[in-house]
């Protein structure tokens, strides 16, 4: 009976032998569903991607804290058994949910957005020298200053996309190439 021993916390035994309790549940329910997105991690969506990590994890943290407040209340499991699961449940939820919110989104990376330089746009309206005008850039109309701080570009003209500064995309005129 070394396990009595090495795992008080997690078995119980009774006359009859081996007891489920409700830490055993847990654990075991974790482990499947860690188990189980590492192994169809390449199948799943993207945006389903770390969810059983998460709520694995969050059911390891639930077994955890029933075998600590066994031992600190001298819980027995063969009285007590499955008295609120309902509020294991929700505290497994919650937190499954905590993790899932703030955790999973560390772990996904992020594909970053960057415009490639010297593409071709229009410009809506005149760009004065300092001032904000409006391009039009792949279909959509963007906010855009002059690379060049004396140019100005007149309206309906030709320019290249040089970089983005958060929402504004800075640009130069094909006269400012040319020269």
């Amino acid at each position: 009976m070394l396990y009595n021993i090495y795992f008080p916390w997690l078995m119980m035994t009774t006359e009859s032998g081996f007891l489920f309790t409700p830490p055993w549940f847990w654990l075991i329910s974790g482990l499947v569903l860690i188990i189980g997105d590492i192994l169809f991690f390449k199948k799943l969506s993207p945006n389903f991607r770390f969810i059983g990590v998460s709520m694995g994890v969050g059911a390891i943290f639930v077994a955890t804290v029933l075998w600590r407040s066994g031992i600190y209340f001298g819980i027995k499991w063969e009285h007590l058994m499955y008295d609120e699961f309902e509020t294991q449940i929700f505290y497994w939820m919650g937190v499954s949910l905590s993790l899932i919110i703030w955790i999973r989104p560390v772990l996904i990376p992020r594909k970053k957005f960057t415009i490639q330089a010297a593409q071709e746009a229009t410009t809506l309206t005149e760009i004065l020298p300092g001032k904000p005008g409006r391009v039009l850039y792949e279909g959509s109309s963007w906010q855009a200053s002059c690379a060049n701080a004396e140019g100005a570009i007149a309206a309906d003209q030709k320019v290249y996309v040089l970089r983005r500064e958060g929402n504004t995309l800075i640009v130069a005129s094909e006269a400012f190439f040319n020269n």
